[in-house]
Formats: structure tokens, sequence, C-alpha cells
């Protein structure tokens, strides 16, 4: 059940960046303009927050399910850098303050890089400390 709760959030997250790599690759290939372009980034935008708490719930029972236990692991590294991003977008969309926005981005990219390491090796930190 874990395996299938952490696919999810795989899908989750990528609808949830959909709307930043839509962008970049319409503005850099396609370049569409208005109409169902302008309808999917609208639908992305408006799930985006909903999907952020749904994520993080579901990544704290897919870990719970994986070890049992709170433990050091690389999937507790990418649930603390998903913890942070989504109290960041959270206090974002309260207080509308540009640098948090900036910061919400660039702790979403480190999670994004700890999930590829998380699905890459899971057991990285362990082979770190294991004496």
């Amino acid at each position: 059940m874990y395996a299938v709760l952490g696919w999810l959030n795989i899908g989750f997250i990528a609808v949830m960046t959909a709307p930043y790599w839509i962008r970049f690759l319409n503005d850099r290939t396609l370049r569409l303009r208005g109409g169902g372009y302008a309808k999917i980034i609208k639908v992305l935008r408006a799930v985006h927050k909903p999907l952020g708490a749904a994520i993080l719930l579901i990544a704290l029972v897919h870990g719970w399910l994986a070890l049992g236990e709170l433990r050091l692991h690389t999937g507790t590294i990418a649930g603390t850098l998903l913890l942070i991003a989504v109290s960041l977008g959270g206090l974002y969309s309260l207080v509308r303050k540009r640098a948090l926005f900036v910061w919400h981005k660039r702790f979403v990219l480190l999670l994004l890089l700890s999930v590829i390491v998380h699905l890459l090796s899971p057991g990285a930190v362990y082979s770190l400390f294991r004496i």
C-alpha cells in the first residue's frame, strides 16, 4: 500500500508543478495562447493548494506505512522539505510577500531533487551513516 501512496504522490507532484513546466515548455516551443491552454493553466492553479495539503498528508501515511517509525531516511528528508515548501506556499497565500514565493519555489526544487534521490536510492542516508 505504501508503494501506491508513493506513486500517487509522484503523480500529484507532477500535476502541482504542471503550471510551471507547461508554461516553460509553451514559451520555448509551442507558443500556444488563450483558449484551451488558458483553461488548463487555470484548472491546474485552482487545484494547486488542495493538492499541496493532500500530498503532505499522503506523504506522512506513506512514510509511516513504509518504515513504521520516525527515523532519518531519504523520505524523511523529502518530507521535511515538503513541509517547508507547503508552509512557505501557505504563508505566501496569506501575506503575499514576494520573498516567500521565491523561497517556496526554491524549496520545491530541493524537494524534487530529494524525491529523485529517494526514488533512486531510498536507503542512501542509512548507507552514509552506517558504521
